[in-house]
């Protein structure tokens, strides 16, 4: 059966396998897009596992059409922005829509490539990072009740990023110093955030206040946190 396209990333997947020159905007695209993954999301992150070429990958897929594809009886799944998942995962092989007519391998050196790439200044189509002119304060309140409920979270950080370039509005990105299961309090915050600002795109960051890297989680730590986890002292 032809490879017919279902969304925009599948759409850019089709262009890219035959025009290099779109790599970048598939790339990009596949960041910003729910993935379909096998799997579950609990105390820990759990993805099923395929071998390809003899090698564990992770599956991922950009519709339920690709998941029926790979298996005809249900399979158990969760969605994720996969910029997240990437983030929350370094180090994992990926396998893009497998026994699909148009898949992908994503090896952990490509896949950090891109996520150092795409979050710095590229040909004119950088980001553009700074505070809103009117804090979000109903989003603010969400995500600090749930803060507040998961220890794992140390401190938040709010900046608003647009596109160079696009017409599109800037939106909220999150940037969170947490010990634990990133994956799942990314699920959270975005649940969080749908109810406090629905339509509103929203983007997550897992970041490493001990050594970061990325000029956007530098950035990023640089801003007052929103969110601070406290300590009380007790004493018997």
């Amino acid at each position: 059966m032809a490879f017919e396209p279902e969304n925009r990333l599948e759409q850019i997947m089709v262009l890219a396998a035959s025009r290099p020159a779109a790599r970048l905007d598939f790339f990009r695209a596949l960041m910003e897009a729910e993935l379909i993954v096998p799997g579950s999301v609990g105390e820990t992150l759990v993805i099923e596992t395929v071998m390809t070429g003899g090698k564990p990958y992770h599956p991922l897929f950009t519709s339920m059409t690709r998941l029926r594809a790979f298996s005809e009886e249900p399979v158990a799944h969760f969605k994720i922005v996969g910029r997240t998942l990437f983030e929350a995962a370094r180090g994992a092989s990926f396998v893009l829509n497998p026994r699909s007519d148009l898949g992908k391998l994503m090896v952990p050196e490509e896949i950090e490539y891109w996520l150092d790439q795409l979050y710095v200044k590229e040909r004119g189509g950088g980001l553009i990072v700074g505070q809103p002119a009117a804090y979000p304060k109903k989003l603010i309140q969400a995500l600090c009740v749930l803060f507040m409920s998961r220890q794992l979270v140390r401190a938040a950080h709010l900046a608003y990023v647009a596109r160079e370039g696009s017409r599109l509005p800037a939106h909220p990105l999150i940037g969170v110093v947490a010990d634990g299961d990133n994956a799942k309090l990314a699920h959270e915050i975005f649940e969080a955030a749908s109810t406090a600002l629905p339509n509103t795109p929203l983007d997550v960051m897992v970041l490493d206040d001990k050594n970061p890297r990325l000029p956007l989680e530098k950035h990023l730590l640089s801003v007052a946190p929103f969110y601070q986890r406290t300590y009380s002292l007790t004493s018997n």
